[in-house]
């Protein structure tokens, strides 16, 4: 979490005369930012993913640093192997999981961008951290894309119950009015985490709460509102939250009443009512409650996956003219740069190679723009060049 320090004055008022400029300095960079760092802070946002996860550390003959450092370790080893099964899906996690364990999961350092320790818990026996931990996305990519998995169509998405449950004669049940008392999942809770698990959804553990999280005003009310419900989703790090109720009338009936909140923007995504019937003719290995979530999930459920299915990857061919080159050496250094540093690229192709100019062909994810961009500002480029030309067909690389 980002503090804003005080500044004080030191060793009496005569340095502020010197200081005055440098703060000057300061608030008018904040208040000119460049476009290209917009467009970074964009691209680093698109790259990363955020979770909150834990992790605990034995300690060993009173060495506490060692304890923390491995609860750190298995708690980043965690937000990589979750991530793993929101991209693959547990079954082509467990159809690959030798080769994702040899090239993945066996150094999880380099996929993870940084993190934050959230809290932390210290025993005699060992340390448990919680962490907010930011997974390298472009770094994994690339990885699974190097081992032939990055065209799975598998998507998990991540989601949060916020579901009270009522039954004749007993008091209504919520988890979210005391956060931090443990309670057991309510039938409501199992039926929904089963019915979506089953549609490869992935259910968030509402266990995984911040230690002595503070909740704004709302957020502890029975009866949610879209922004609390929103609070509540960004805090355990989902993506869409479940929120309404479900009423139980004697053994036979129940209703629900739910509505799924897309938490980036906080629009409801799909809701609706139904009830849920036992008669003679039907199996005892269901309850009412159970059909009704049946029959909603059986029609809603797709109106999420849809909203959060990644759109359909345009591929453009463009056309990359190369001047200066010196040597072909030179023109293989750069054809293997463009295909190690940019994942966005599908091929390159030689169309013509001649002593003043070279061109190839390139299909690329996001355009020739783009491209262009990332190229001129790409910190380890073979040698040095500048970028001319550039239109949506292509554009040329000028060599110094």
């Amino acid at each position: 979490m980002n503090r804003t320090k005080d500044l004080r004055k030191k060793r009496g008022s005569k340095r502020l005369p010197y200081f005055l400029p440098f703060c000057l300095f300061l608030l008018f960079s904040s208040l000119t930012v460049n476009p290209l760092m917009k467009i970074s802070m964009a691209e680093e946002a698109r790259e990363t993913d955020e979770r909150i996860v834990t992790g605990t550390g034995i300690i060993v003959g009173e060495n506490i640093a060692l304890a923390r450092n491995e609860a750190i370790s298995k708690a980043s080893l965690k937000a990589v192997e979750e991530y793993l099964i929101q991209r693959l899906g547990y079954q082509g996690v467990a159809s690959n999981f030798e080769s994702l364990d040899e090239e993945i999961l066996s150094r999880p350092k380099e996929e993870i961008r940084d993190y934050q320790i959230i809290s932390e818990i210290r025993t005699d026996r060992y340390v448990k951290v919680l962490m907010k931990v930011r997974v390298n996305k472009a770094v994994l990519e690339q990885k699974l894309q190097n081992m032939g998995l990055s065209e799975t169509d598998s998507i998990q998405i991540a989601s949060l119950f916020l579901v009270s449950e009522k039954r004749e004669g007993f008091p209504i049940i919520y988890w979210w009015g005391d956060p931090s008392r443990q309670t057991a999942l309510t039938q409501t809770e199992l039926s929904l985490s089963r019915v979506f698990e089953e549609r490869n959804l992935r259910v968030i553990s509402r266990s995984f709460l911040p230690s002595e999280e503070s909740y704004d005003e709302g957020m502890l009310d029975l009866t949610l509102g879209n922004e609390e419900a929103v609070k509540w989703g960004k805090l355990l790090s989902a993506q869409v939250v479940i929120v309404g109720e479900t009423n139980q009338y004697g053994a036979s009936r129940a209703s629900v009443f739910l509505r799924a909140i897309n938490v980036m923007d906080g629009t409801v995504i799909v809701q609706g009512y139904r009830e849920g019937i036992l008669d003679s003719n039907q199996s005892e290995d269901k309850s009412a409650i159970e059909l009704a979530i049946n029959s909603w999930a059986h029609d809603m459920i797709s109106y999420i996956v849809n909203t959060f299915k990644p759109a359909q990857k345009v591929i453009d061919r463009i056309m990359v003219m190369i001047q200066g080159l010196k040597t072909y050496r030179e023109f293989r250094d750069f054809k293997e740069f463009l295909r190690k540093d940019f994942p966005e690229i599908r091929s390159v192709l030689d169309r013509s190679l001649k002593r003043d100019l070279v061109k190839v062909s390139v299909e690329v994810e996001g355009g020739s723009k783009r491209l262009a961009e990332k190229l001129t500002s790409h910190p380890e480029r073979p040698f040095s060049f500048e970028i001319n030309e550039v239109t949506d067909q292509g554009f040329t690389v000028v060599l110094r």
